[in-house]
C-alpha cells in the first residue's frame, strides 16, 4: 500500500491522502454555473454528474470552478456586497416605474397589473437589501484577489446554538476556490478565533498543477493541495473522466472513518451486482439488457483487499445502433482510529446520450472502461510524504 515507486515517466493523479497512475491527464468536474455559485457539488455538465461530489476537510467545505474570461467580473457581481448595490440600481428603477405607473393605477387591467408589479417589486428589493446587509459582514483574509464574508447562525433545532460562518472566494489563474467553514461558538472557540483558525488554512492553501503530486503532508483537492500535520479528518469525494469517454464517470471517495459514517462495501458491491433482480417492473426491463454481472467477489485496491460488484447492459432497440451501460463498484472499508488507512471506494458509471444529450456519443465497450478501472485500483495507493504520516512515524 505505501512501498510501489512508479516509473518517472507515468501520468499519476492525487486526491485526499490517496494517488493513483493513469495513462493519460483526467478531467475534474470544475463546470461554473452563476446558479451554482453557492453550491459545493461537483458537476461535468446539466446531466453528467454524480450526486454528492463535496469536497471536506475538517470543518471546511472546498469548491473548484474553472472561469473562463469575463466570468470573474460575473461571479464579483453576484457576491453579497455587490448583490446590495444591484439591489439598490433595481430598486431606483421601481421606484422610478411606480412613479409612471401611478397615475393610471385605477385603470384598465394592464395598467393595475403595472402598478401593482412595480409596488412588489419595491416590496421585494427593500426586504433583499435589509435582509443581505443585516446578515453578510466583509471577511478580510489578507489574502489578494480574494474576497470574503462572515455571518453567523442559529440551530436549527432551537437549542441556542450560535455557529460562525466564514467564506472566502479566491481567484487563482482560471480558477476560483470557494472555501466554506462553520464553528460552534463556544468558550473555546469565539468567532475572532475562528476568524484566525480560517486565515491560517487559506494562507497555507496553494493551487496544484494537474499531475502534480506534493510530497509533504496535506490533502488534494482538483487543482489544489492543503497542508497539514496528517491528522486532519477528511471526506472526499469527488469524480473524473478521460477526455476520450466523456460519457463514464470514476468516482472516488476516500477519508477517515467515522462511527457514524462507516462504508458498508460488502452491502453495496453486493446491491451493485444484483441490479434487475429486485423485482420491480423497472428491474424487469433492465434484466432484459443485462450481459455481464461482476460478482459480488473480492477486488486488489493496490495492496488492500476490498468488494467489487457490477453490472453491464448491451442496449438493443430497432433503428438504432446497439450500444452497453455499466456500472461497477469497488470499495475498501477501511479502519477505524486510523489515518493511514481511509477508506477508498471507486464507483465506474456511465451515461447515455439519451441520458445526457450533451454527449455526442454513447460511452466506450464495457471492455474498455473496465481495462481502466483495473488499472486505476491497481496501483491506487495512500500518497507517501517526507516528513511520513504521524502513525508512520511512530508518533502518537
Amino acid at each position: 500500500m505505501f512501498s510501489y515507486e512508479p516509473d518517472s515517466s507515468i501520468l499519476q493523479e492525487c486526491l485526499g491522502r490517496i494517488v493513483w497512475t493513469s495513462e493519460k491527464s483526467v478531467d475534474w468536474p470544475v463546470y461554473y454555473d452563476i446558479d451554482q455559485l453557492e453550491s459545493f457539488n461537483h458537476v461535468f455538465s446539466e446531466n453528467v454528474f454524480s450526486r454528492g461530489d463535496v469536497t471536506r476537510f475538517g470543518n471546511v467545505d472546498v469548491s473548484v470552478k474553472v472561469i473562463k474570461p469575463g466570468m470573474r467580473d460575473e461571479i464579483i457581481k453576484f457576491l453579497p456586497s455587490n448583490k446590495i448595490l444591484y439591489f439598490k440600481n433595481r430598486l431606483k428603477e421601481a421606484e422610478q416605474e411606480e412613479k409612471e405607473t401611478f397615475k393610471n393605477k385605477d385603470g384598465d387591467i394592464r395598467q393595475r397589473q403595472a402598478y401593482h408589479l412595480a409596488t412588489s417589486d419595491i416590496k421585494s428589493l427593500k426586504k433583499d437589501i435589509e435582509e443581505t446587509s443585516r446578515k453578510y459582514k466583509s471577511f478580510e483574509s489578507g489574502i489578494k484577489d480574494s474576497y470574503g464574508y462572515e455571518w453567523t447562525e442559529e440551530e436549527a433545532s432551537g437549542n441556542g446554538d450560535r455557529y460562525s460562518v466564514l467564506r472566502e472566494y479566491l481567484f487563482m489563474g482560471k480558477y476560483i476556490y470557494i472555501f466554506e467553514s462553520k464553528e460552534r461558538i463556544a468558550p473555546k472557540m469565539s468567532v475572532e478565533n475562528h476568524r484566525s483558525k480560517f486565515s491560517a488554512l487559506l494562507k497555507s492553501f496553494r493551487p496544484r498543477r494537474m499531475n502534480e503530486i506534493p510530497t509533504e503532508l496535506g490533502v488534494c483537492i482538483p487543482f489544489g493541495f492543503i497542508p497539514d500535520d496528517g491528522r486532519t479528518i477528511t471526506d472526499i469525494k469527488q469524480s473524473l473522466r478521460w477526455k476520450d469517454a466523456p460519457g463514464v464517470l470514476y468516482t472516488i471517495n476516500t477519508g477517515n472513518v467515522q462511527p457514524r459514517g462507516f462504508k458498508s462495501t460488502v452491502l453495496n458491491a453486493i446491491a451493485s451486482s444484483q441490479v434487475g433482480r429486485f423485482g420491480t417492473d423497472e428491474e424487469a426491463e433492465v434484466k432484459k439488457h443485462v450481459d455481464q454481472r461482476i460478482g459480488p467477489r473480492q477486488v486488489k485496491i493496490g495492496g488492500l483487499t476490498g468488494e467489487q460488484g457490477g453490472v453491464a447492459l448491451k442496449i438493443t432497440s430497432p433503428g438504432t445502433k446497439p450500444y452497453e451501460a455499466y456500472s461497477v463498484y469497488s470499495g475498501y472499508a477501511g479502519w477505524l482510529g486510523t489515518d493511514v488507512l481511509p477508506f477508498i471506494i471507486v464507483d465506474m458509471r456511465s451515461f447515455t446520450i439519451d441520458q445526457a444529450p450533451e454527449l455526442k456519443e454513447n460511452p466506450p465497450p464495457f471492455k474498455q472502461s473496465k481495462q481502466r478501472l483495473d488499472d486505476m485500483l491497481k496501483y491506487m495507493r495512500v500518497r507517501q510524504t517526507n516528513p511520513p504520516m504521524p502513525e508512520l512515524a511512530g508518533e502518537k
